[in-house]
């Protein structure tokens, strides 16, 4: 059996759930992690702050896709699939940083593997908000429903 989704309702709550792992995440990174790059190679801080909006639309964009994988991938849905997506989906995400470990010089173990379970938890995250938005909100309704 099929299932239909409400994309209205999918791309408001995925939306949001990426704002909320965005700010969480530069919330990580300026304050836990403030100094997680000290050393590696990296753009002023004048071009970086020009190139936020891109950062932005990079984490909506990317766990929009991540989340409608989810969607597909899991009929069964529920937090504990959506927690095994996110740790398996986002493992993949965060597969290009080990890519980059490789070429780019002085970069730490520690970097990379924090990088990764950053990643991971991020993900986690995310298709839990997507699970408990989706089982939550419309009177009951959900994304999905049997066609």
């Amino acid at each position: 059996m099929t299932q239909k989704i409400d994309w209205m309702r999918f791309l408001v709550a995925g939306t949001i759930g990426a704002v909320v792992i965005f700010v969480l995440d530069i919330a990580f990174h300026g304050t836990l992690a403030r100094d997680m790059y000290a050393g590696y190679p990296q753009r002023p801080s004048s071009e970086m702050q020009d190139l936020f909006a891109f950062l932005f639309a990079t984490y909506v964009i990317q766990l929009l896709m991540f989340s409608f994988l989810f969607l597909r991938l899991y009929p069964a849905r529920g937090a504990r699939n959506a927690a095994w997506w996110g740790a398996w989906g986002g493992l993949f995400v965060v597969i290009p940083n080990m890519q980059f470990f490789v070429a780019v010089k002085d970069t730490s173990w520690l970097l990379l593997w924090t990088q990764v379970v950053e990643g991971i938890a991020l993900c986690m995250v995310m298709a839990l908000i997507l699970v408990i938005s989706a089982a939550g909100g419309g009177g009951g309704r959900r994304f999905w429903s049997r066609a």
